[in-house]
């Protein structure tokens, strides 16, 4: 390592992930907390929301946004149900959405974490863009809109060959066994 270079933890689970580059280059920027929330936009001066936009609820951070938001939490804890991770969704005390992932991660391995870290990816993409539709175009939160966006762009990153993705949607277990619960229906 480089003199007065810095160790910038998340990088791998960003760059060696199979995403698209914007999804990566978003999520660099959510790490460096370089996204333009609330709190951003007030410390340079500039016109910004209140509260959330998701929840109305609290002052919009990234951390906020991607981990404590009570809109968000219900959007990973969906997400990950859907392929039997729910048990890694983040809790009400989580704060830092880099230190969730990052725990979140290491409680999984091989395809499963590859598999994980772009569920992750693309939910906190998907997100972000929802987020930018409602402040932006107006449009109230919608959980049912954000899951939906996210199923749709799993199946089209596991059809291009996403890495760990068809791997963790085979270990899910069929309709019948889940019961009431769906899976994201991407086999056959």
């Amino acid at each position: 390592m480089f003199i007065g270079s810095t160790h910038f933890m998340p990088w791998e689970r960003i760059w060696k992930s199979w995403a698209p580059g914007k999804c990566k280059f978003f999520m660099w920027l959510a790490a460096h907390n370089r996204c333009w929330t609330a709190d951003r936009l007030a410390r340079k001066g500039l016109p910004h929301p209140e509260c959330c936009p998701l929840c109305d609820q609290a002052d919009e951070t990234i951390d906020h946004l991607l981990v404590s938001c009570v809109f968000t939490r219900q959007i990973w804890f969906k997400l990950l149900r859907s392929v039997g991770l729910q048990i890694l969704a983040p809790q009400p005390d989580e704060t830092s959405f880099d230190d969730w992932w990052e725990k979140a991660s290491e409680r999984v391995s091989g395809q499963v974490r590859n598999g994980l870290n772009s569920i992750i990816i693309l939910g906190a993409w998907s997100v972000w863009n929802h987020r930018n539709r409602c402040v932006f175009d107006g449009a109230p939160p919608d959980l049912d809109a954000v899951y939906n966006a996210i199923r749709e762009e799993l199946r089209l990153w596991n059809l291009a060959g996403a890495r760990g993705i068809p791997y963790l949607l085979a270990l899910v277990p069929s309709q019948e066994q889940m019961g009431p619960w769906s899976s994201l229906g991407l086999g056959a």
